[in-house]
């Protein structure tokens, strides 16, 4: 995601998720699941091109496959996404291949 950090607090630039869905069902991610109707937009994935249905076991493509959709569809989403506070703590996720960066 991308945010920034100024004077008055943080908020997220983006206005949106995205989201893997490889595997993805209702009973695991609700959420996400809920949040692809349209407006979304998904990337990577199979579909029945007769039904539109998408295959979300499918991995004939890659298993990269994601979905990108606007906060609003996420129940109880903070929008705008800021907030007037400093963080106290700061966690950044890394991929680290050569072990440099210490583990949290």
């Amino acid at each position: 995601d991308e945010h920034v950090w100024h004077a008055k607090g943080v908020f997220n630039i983006e206005g949106g998720c995205y989201a893997k869905t490889i595997g993805l069902t209702r009973e695991k991610e609700p959420e996400i699941y809920d949040a692809i109707r349209f407006g979304s937009i998904l990337e990577n994935v199979v579909f029945d091109e007769q039904t539109g249905a998408v295959d979300y076991d499918n991995v004939s493509i890659t298993e990269n496959t994601r979905v990108a959709y606007p906060l609003k569809f996420i129940p109880n989403a903070l929008i705008p996404a800021k907030t007037e506070h400093h963080p106290k703590q700061i966690i950044l996720l890394t991929c680290d291949a050569f072990g440099i960066l210490p583990p949290i």
